[in-house]
């Protein structure tokens, strides 16, 4: 993983002081984590005793009992406090802080799915304006477990675009990124399907 994965590339000066704001959503994050190392524990604990495994019941509690939470307060621990869409004129700006916060939900085990259909503007104005403030499951990175964000909405199904997408979709899962890993390009063209979804950080 390269060091600057889930950070600015370009130059940047947040309005906001982000290290406090960090540090409390990390202190949250930790406060969730404590919560289910002992729900864990006592899934295991009050278990017949034929039904003991640790992994069994973590997995119970990560895919039925994890509590929910936005993916714009996960990113948080990252000091990433999301740009509005308007004030991204230039389009590498705009690139960059996509990337920025995909790679960010990536590092809280949030993934996106089915993005091609989508200019980069786009996509992000749907993670900024709908997404990325949609509830999920509050999952640590280390779970066997992964939360994943499908981009294709239902209304995109009735128009070209969206049943393009669908119909080139065989299994809804992408294939593993390429190796070293980049970003992809910038995709400013709106119309058209993209390649995104080969580049994305996947938990595989």
């Amino acid at each position: 993983m390269n060091t600057t994965f889930a950070t600015r590339n370009r130059p940047y000066n947040s309005p906001f002081n982000v290290t406090p704001i960090a540090r409390e959503a990390a202190a949250r994050r930790k406060s969730r984590e404590s919560d289910r190392a002992e729900a864990i524990k006592s899934m295991v604990s009050s278990a017949p005793i034929d039904n003991k495994d640790e992994f069994y019941w973590t997995l119970i509690y990560d895919t039925e009992r994890a509590p929910s939470v936005t993916a714009r307060e996960m990113i948080l621990e990252y000091g990433i406090i999301p740009v509005p869409p308007q004030e991204l004129v230039a389009t590498a700006d705009l690139h960059d802080e996509l990337w920025t916060i995909i790679e960010s939900l990536s590092r809280c085990g949030v993934y996106l799915l089915n993005t091609n259909h989508l200019c980069d503007r786009d996509l992000y104005s749907r993670l900024y304006y709908r997404i990325l403030d949609e509830e999920c499951r509050a999952l640590p990175p280390s779970s066997e477990a992964a939360e994943f964000i499908d981009c294709l909405h239902p209304m995109d199904l009735e128009h070209p675009l969206g049943k393009s997408l669908q119909t080139s979709n065989v299994n809804n899962l992408p294939t593993s990124q390429p190796e070293p890993y980049t970003r992809s390009p910038q995709y400013n063209t709106i119309g058209t399907i993209c390649d995104r979804d080969t580049y994305l950080p996947k938990p595989w």
